[in-house]
Order: structure tokens, then sequence, then C-alpha cells
């Protein structure tokens, strides 16, 4: 073998940084390039393979190549022979045709003794061989500039050949080696396990219970991570950077772990890791923060409530009161609703903003008498840390007020006897009354016409007028016994001809009656002087629809 030994006294110090996990955010557990066998492998038989860890003992499967080593611990996957207690990490760059043993390269690390109890789990529990990185191991990137591969081969491009070698006292160096192979990208700066690939990928899931939210004090909670699908290794558990409880041991039938602890007031950010067994060809996962609160517990409030005022259904009644924090040391309270309900109703009629110290004032009017049972309920503001509470009822009656200036409206019923007076004419929709054509005044400012009252006419046209021209008769009849008073009187409203444009409506006080006289039907022995008739003449010029006089009928 042809290896080249640098001094590890110069090489820089790189610290191995923690995983991301641990700090509150997502960790992504990368699978191995899952590259063929390499060429290489028939011709040597390794003891078995290496699997890298970070510093909190999660399974690594590839990294940068300007850190120091290759994660913060390699760990092989069988036991050495009795007596060898010291590790050591090498580097090859493959040639194809080349026999393996002959190929150049250098020791990554210092030697380092194990088992190393002081490593987390597994890598503490494991007497397997571990090689230890102080942070202070050979980077990739140093390694590649002094043993660049330049191979062209399908099977050795970018590839270099990772061996861990052991030692004991008085024995030195063991032949053989458990042997890995990394593939290296330059262009992202980065390495990956590429033989024996991880094929299997794991999810680890976090519950609480009791679940999230609690109020303080908080009583224990059981954390339980469950592995899909289940695989050999551990879980731990964390908040923040700190393990909670043991290590959990996890086996391929049982995946799931749990610890119990009891949550600070606040908010505490649980995470489970899993790591795989040593030497299976599991990628660990780690589950998704779990923020369990614990709040701090609401101070108890208490609402008061008056009302005054009222007394009538349209009288104000003005609802007052004040929140108060009933707890010490008490909080001033500024901010908040108070709403107002109703003889048991579930929905408030009323509401008002709580003001300085807790008060508030809130008026309402009702519209009707009846009795009232009111509570007022205190809603405290978003994000107060005191809670809501309710006043005692408070009862009274709104009355209806007395009556000063109104109407007192009754019902008065009455019966009018039929046929006692009576009023027709001849006019009927089949018979109206025709006014012939209209003339022009002579000023041209609007037509007018007239119908002649003959009540004694057969209604027949005259000379010059068309039928039913003739006013023929307004007969009234009064068949009452005795000699009472009575009044008839005439009435027209505008006249329109239905289409709404304002030219289409005539006013009624252009339609009037004149020359009226009565006529006395035989045989009634009415005085003449008991009848006064009242002419009601039309005007001219006749007046527009909007007119607000009272001439003619339609006054």
């Amino acid at each position: 073998m042809r290896g080249k030994f640098r001094s590890l006294a110069g090489a820089a110090a790189v610290a191995i940084a923690s995983v991301g996990v641990l700090a509150g955010g997502g960790v992504a557990f990368a699978a191995g390039g899952g590259g063929p066998t390499p060429p290489w492998e028939s011709l040597v038989t390794p003891n078995g393979s290496i699997t890298f860890y970070n510093a909190q003992g999660q399974v690594v499967t590839g990294g940068s190549i300007t850190a120091a080593g290759l994660g913060a611990y390699a760990v092989a996957s069988t036991a050495a022979p009795t007596g060898y207690t010291k590790a050591t990490l090498f580097v090859y760059t493959p040639v194809a045709g080349e026999n393996p043993g002959l190929w150049s390269g250098e020791q990554l690390t210092s030697s380092t003794n194990f088992p190393n109890t002081a490593a987390p789990a597994p890598i503490g529990t494991t007497a397997n061989p571990v090689e230890t990185n102080p942070g202070t191991d050979v980077s990739m990137t140093n390694y590649i500039a002094a043993f660049p591969n330049t191979q062209t081969t399908a099977g050795y491009v970018n590839l270099y050949d990772v061996r861990l070698k052991v030692s004991g006292t008085g024995l030195g160096q063991l032949t053989t080696y458990w042997d890995t192979v990394i593939a290296v990208n330059t262009a992202t700066n980065t390495w990956s396990v590429d033989f024996p690939d991880f094929t299997q990928n794991t999810t680890t899931t976090l519950a609480a219970s009791p679940a999230s939210p609690q109020t303080a004090p908080a009583t224990p909670v059981t954390l339980t991570a469950t592995v899909a699908p289940a695989a050999a290794g551990t879980v731990s558990f964390w908040n923040g950077s700190t393990q909670v409880g043991t290590t959990q041991t996890v086996t391929a039938t049982n995946g799931v772990a749990t610890v119990s602890t009891t949550p600070a007031t606040g908010t505490t950010p649980y995470q489970a890791i899993f790591t795989p067994a040593v030497g299976s060809a599991d990628i660990g996962s780690a589950s998704s923060v779990l923020n369990y609160v614990v709040s701090t517990p609401l101070d108890a409030t208490s609402t008061t409530l008056a009302q005054s005022g009222g007394g009538g259904p349209a009288g104000a009644v003005t609802f007052t009161g004040a929140v108060s924090d009933t707890t010490t040391p008490a909080t001033v309270i500024t901010a908040g609703t108070v709403s107002l309900f109703d003889n048991g109703s579930t929905t408030p009629f009323a509401s008002g903003a709580v003001g300085a110290g807790g008060a508030y004032s809130i008026v309402f009017t009702y519209t009707s008498a009846g009795a009232h049972s009111v509570v007022a309920t205190f809603s405290p503001a978003s994000g107060a840390t005191v809670a809501g509470s309710s006043s005692a009822p408070v009862t009274f009656t709104e009355q209806a007020p007395a009556c000063t200036t109104c109407n007192d409206v009754q019902t008065i019923t009455g019966t009018i006897p039929a046929g006692t007076i009576s009023i027709s004419t001849p006019y009927t929709p089949a018979n109206p009354l025709n006014l012939g054509t209209l003339q022009l005044s002579p000023g041209g400012q609007y037509f007018s016409a007239s119908a002649q009252l003959d009540p004694n006419a057969a209604d027949v046209p005259t000379a010059g007028q068309s039928p039913n021209t003739t006013f023929n008769g307004i007969t009234v009849v009064d068949t009452q016994s005795g000699n009472l008073p009575w009044t008839v009187s005439a009435a027209a409203s505008n006249l329109s001809d239905g289409t709404g444009h304002p030219n289409g409506v005539i006013s009624g006080e252009n339609v009037g009656l004149t020359n009226l006289a009565p006529v006395f039907v035989p045989g009634n022995a009415i005085v003449t002087g008991d009848v006064v008739i009242t002419n009601q003449p039309a005007p001219l010029p006749p007046v527009g629809p909007t007119d607000p006089g009272s001439a003619g009928l339609g006054g």
C-alpha cells in the first residue's frame, strides 16, 4: 500500500455544526447516493461498513467537503477482535485496473479510543469501533487537493474509498478494515455515502397527551414518538438543545417510544429524533416541532349593572356599571366590551365599550312597555389577561306613559238604514255623459264644452249637439218621515288619460255646475224655500292639474 500520512498538527480546526433540529428548525437526513456496488469490492473483503453520525448522535449520509472530517463520529458495523481499542479513518483514491491495496491515500484522522461512553446514544452504548472527531480531522477538500480523482472509467468517477482501521497496544494495526464509499460533488462542495446505500427512509411523528394548550400549573405530559415504518434504533426527545428524559429503544416491530415531562409556563418546543441502529440500512428522521403551550391563568373579574330612567315606551333607559379584576394583584381593566341580554335571550340587544377603570354606560330606548330582566356580560379584549364575567340580573318594568295630548282611539259601530235618501243619474259606463266636440277658446288657450241641464228632456240631441249631451237628471229621493234637513254636494277628481304624462291630466277644478234648478216631484209637499242651490262654476281660463285652489268641483 502506498499511503501518504500527513501530520495533523497543521490541520485547520473546524467546528462541527449542531444538527438544525436542536435549534428549533427541521432536519433532513439525506439518503446515500445509491450507486451500484463499486467494481473493486470483489477484490476486497471488508469487515463491514462505516456509519457516520453528527454530534447529537443522528446518522448523517452526507455533508460539506470543507468541514473537518466526515461527521463527528465514524462507527464500524461489527465488533473488532479482542484487544483492539483505537480507531482511525483513512481515505484512498480509486484507480481503475489497479489493486485497491496499492491506491494512494492518507490518514484522515488521529487515532481515538473506543468504546466512547461519553458519546450520545447509540454511539456511547456500542462496543463496535468508534472514531471520534475532535474537530481537527482533515477535510475532504484538503484530501482532494493532494489526491484528486481523475478517473473517467464508469464506477470510479468522483468516488473515494473510506476505511476504518483499528489497532491495539502490542497488537499493531489490524490488516482488515471496515469500508464505505463516498461520492464527492466539487461543484456543490458536498459528499454523500454511495456504498453501502441507506435504502430505508423513515418518518417520525410526535404527539402529546394531554394535548396543548394547558393552563398553569401544568400537569405531566406524555410525549409519544412513532417511527414509520418501524425500525430498530433509538428515539431521543428534545426541548430545543436540551434532551428530555432518557433515550428510548425502538425495534423493527415496535417503532413507538414515550417519555413523560412537565412543561414550563409559556411555549416549549418539543421534538423527537429517530437514530437507526448501528449498521442498519435505515435513514434517521426527526419530527416536526411540537410547540406545547402552558398559559398563565386569567384573572377573574366581576361585572356590576345598574339601571335608571325609562318609564315609557319612548323613554330612554341608561345602563351603567363597571368591570373589576378580583385577583391579587389586580389589573386595571381599560379595554373590552359589555353586552346586554334581556329576559334570558342569547342575543344581546345593546353593547358598549369598557372605558377607563372598567366603567361603561349604555343608553337604550324601548319601543313598548313590558317587564325586563337584564344581564350585563363582559368580554375581554384580544390578548387580555383577564377572564369574562356577567352581572346579576336587574329587573324593572317599562310602563306606558299617561296620555296628555294624544288621541284616545275608540271603535264606534252603527247601521244606516238603506233607502232613506237616494241619489241617481241616468249615466253609466255604457251610457256616459257625452260633452260632444270641445270648442277652442277665442284666444286659442283652451278647449271647453257644456251640457244643457234639462231634467225633463228625453236625452234627444238638439241642433248642433251629439247624443247624450243634454245633462239630464240628478234625482234625489227623500223617503224619511218628517221634514229632516239634508245636503247634497258634488265633487270631481282630476281627470287623466292614464298615461302618467303631466299633460295628460285635467284638474278637477275645471269641471263645474251652473244654472242648477230644483224640479219637485208632484205630490210631495216641499216648500220651495226649503231648497237652497249654490252653483260651482269652473274657472275661466282653466287651471293646471297642480293648482291648489278650490274652484269648480275640484274644491
